[in-house]
């Protein structure tokens, strides 16, 4: 599997708990359990297949859209049967996705026991991480957190990706090809902070949004070029 390093370039958090701390997992050969069998689990067990990590779902009515995800993903272990005590047990990551609260309090109760994440689809307070909302384009991956309003969060990333489509996409992956060549030219960590500090600009971003994506390429490979040149 090839991995893509990401900018996170911008997230959007409207403040509804103090407590919270918004991070990003490596989820690769993870384990997590999926306990729920409908159109919610469908979506949670697809996000985090994705993010490299070994699913099991566990209900006793799966939808096939869930069951055809294992041609797929083979790290996708189907259990068609109620959820048991001792489920979770092993997991790093357990997601409640049932429409009864009182298996989701019991996923949660084990969960906690065991030390796991647990998130709860319909009520992510009852957990202990809730998931934002995302829009990836390739290098850029956009969260927003609105305190549970999803017209709130699905406006925002709209917005977001309306702002920085696939222009400002290419211009991260080609940083990052940029960013290892300062490196070896400028090993001093503060000499790169203000080489990039004085090249990377918020004038530079707007011209890619403005559609000067190439012109913008060339200023930064310029400026690159210019490295330990006399001034």
């Amino acid at each position: 599997m090839i991995k893509r390093k990401r900018y996170y370039l911008t997230g959007v958090c409207m403040a509804y708990n103090q407590f919270r701390y918004t991070v990003q997992l490596n989820m690769e050969n993870q384990r997590c359990v999926v306990v729920g069998g409908g159109n919610v689990a469908l979506r949670k067990a697809t996000s985090l297949l994705k993010a490299g990590a070994a699913v099991t779902v566990i209900a006793p009515d799966i939808l096939p859209a869930i069951i055809t995800l294992q041609r797929k993903f083979p790290a996708l272990t189907l259990c068609q049967r109620n959820y048991q005590a001792g489920d979770v047990s092993h997991a790093f990551l357990v997601v409640a996705a049932t429409d009864s609260r009182t298996v989701n309090e019991a996923v949660v109760r084990e969960a906690a026991q065991h030390h796991c994440l647990v998130n709860v689809a319909d009520n992510p307070e009852a957990g202990n991480f809730s998931v934002a909302g995302t829009y990836e384009n390739d290098n850029l991956l956009f969260s927003v957190a609105t305190g549970g309003n999803p017209r709130l969060t699905h406006l925002l990333l709209e917005d977001l990706q309306q702002q920085y489509g696939d222009d400002m996409a290419a211009f991260a992956a080609f940083l990052d090809e940029q960013r290892e060549t300062v490196k070896q030219r400028l090993p001093n960590p503060q000499a790169r902070q203000e080489f990039w500090r004085n090249t990377l600009t918020n004038q530079l971003l707007q011209q890619v949004k403005a559609g000067r994506l190439q012109q913008t390429k060339e200023i930064i490979i310029h400026a690159v070029n210019r490295i330990g040149a006399e001034p």
